[in-house]
């Protein structure tokens, strides 16, 4: 049993990270303004000639393809000379297939790790109300669930733990990033497809063209500021909330 809640009480700390980093990941693919903050600050209407009314539209066609709503990111646009044509390549298409297949995993991963949290943070409470046989302290104990016999004193200290390992990853992720972000970016690639169809010419592929290097290194850096920024407000939370109830209870 020692082991078991040994165990459990780790994967509840390794869970913090993955949910942090997991939401933000889904925040940031169904945010409009983080594509249109590419566009702007790379210049994307001059580098491919698409104005900016039909970027904008090639965004929100990204973004729901994503999520499902559409069956494919193929967009026909209309070019300078009025002429109509479509904007990804079928190369493109099927990486942009592979990466839809990231973000899925991505939101399992998510969904899973808020999962048990929830069911880690709730469940020896509920089990504490279940024994108990009188009706008025049921309904006391389900009203603080996670109050009860120092358990909750124990749940802020974990996730101050998750908070930190949360900042440690962080903080080593920028340090990689710092000797060669580009190198980290290849080999992520290398990793996570198993087709060369992400090796794009920016000579000639709009998705390169839309979404270069620059676009997301600003995006690792953000999203690393956000998480950490996330750690730290919970962690402060689970630090205060045990601190101040043991300043009022002397």
């Amino acid at each position: 049993m020692k082991i078991v809640k040994t165990a459990t009480r780790w994967l509840f700390i390794v869970c913090f990270p993955l949910l942090l980093l997991t939401s933000t990941i889904h925040l940031g693919v169904t945010s409009l303004h983080i594509y249109e903050y590419g566009f702007d600050k790379y210049h994307i209407s001059q580098v491919t000639g698409i104005d900016e009314t039909q970027l904008s539209e090639v965004a929100q066609r990204l973004v729901d393809y994503f999520n499902s709503e559409v069956e494919t990111p193929q967009i026909k646009l209309v070019n300078t000379n009025g002429d109509e044509f479509e904007l990804f390549h079928d190369y493109e298409l099927i990486h942009l297939q592979d990466v839809k297949g990231l973000f899925k995993l991505d939101y399992q991963i998510q969904v899973a790790s808020l999962a048990y949290v929830v069911i880690y943070a709730l469940l020896p409470s509920l089990t504490v109300i279940l024994r108990e046989r009188s009706k008025r302290r049921i309904s006391l104990r389900a009203g603080f669930l996670l109050w009860g016999r120092g358990r909750w004193q124990d749940l802020a200290k974990e996730i101050r733990q998750g908070c930190a390992l949360t900042l440690i990853l962080i903080a080593a992720a920028g340090i990689a990033s710092i000797f060669g972000f580009e190198r980290l970016f290849i080999r992520f690639h290398y990793l996570v497809f198993t087709n060369p169809y992400w090796m794009l010419d920016p000579s000639k592929d709009y998705l390169i063209m839309l979404f270069p290097e620059g676009f997301w290194q600003d995006i690792a850096f953000l999203g690393g500021i956000a998480i950490a920024v996330e750690a730290f407000l919970l962690g402060g939370i689970a630090w205060a909330v045990p601190f101040i109830y043991r300043k009022r209870k002397r």
